[in-house]
C-alpha cells in the first residue's frame, strides 16, 4: 500500500484576526500564548493596526475551523472578537509560485 504524503491530503487554510483585550503586565503575551498551544494553529503573530493578533489554522474542512474558532477561540477570557478569513485560492506561498494543474501553455492565434 502506498503510503499518503502529508502534502497530498487537501487542507483548508483560514487567517483569523482577534481583538483581544490586554492584561495587566503582561500586555498580549498570555493570551497569545493560550492560543499559540493549540495543535490546529500553525503560526501566530502580534499585529499593529485593526486586530491585536492574527492566527493560521489549518483543517481538514471549512465546518472543522469554524467549530475550533467557536468553541476554543472565541470564548477565551480576553479576547473580544473574531474574524475568520478562508484561503480560497493560493497563488504564491513562501516564495514558491503555486502554477495551476492543466494549464494551456499554448499562444492565441487570432485570424
Amino acid at each position: 500500500m502506498e503510503e499518503v504524503q502529508k502534502k497530498d491530503i487537501e487542507t483548508v487554510t483560514a487567517l483569523i484576526e482577534i481583538k483581544v483585550s490586554p492584561q495587566w503586565g503582561q500586555g498580549f503575551d498570555t493570551v497569545a500564548e493560550r492560543i499559540y498551544r493549540y495543535p490546529q494553529v500553525s503560526s501566530c503573530y502580534l499585529m499593529s493596526g485593526g486586530f491585536d493578533l492574527m492566527v493560521l489554522i489549518e483543517g481538514s474542512s471549512m465546518k472543522e475551523i469554524a467549530f475550533f474558532v467557536a468553541e476554543k477561540l472565541a470564548p477565551l477570557e480576553n479576547v473580544l472578537s473574531t474574524q475568520t478569513h478562508f484561503v480560497l485560492k493560493k497563488y504564491k506561498e513562501r516564495g514558491t509560485i503555486m502554477e495551476a494543474e492543466g494549464k494551456d501553455d499554448r499562444e492565441a492565434v487570432i485570424l
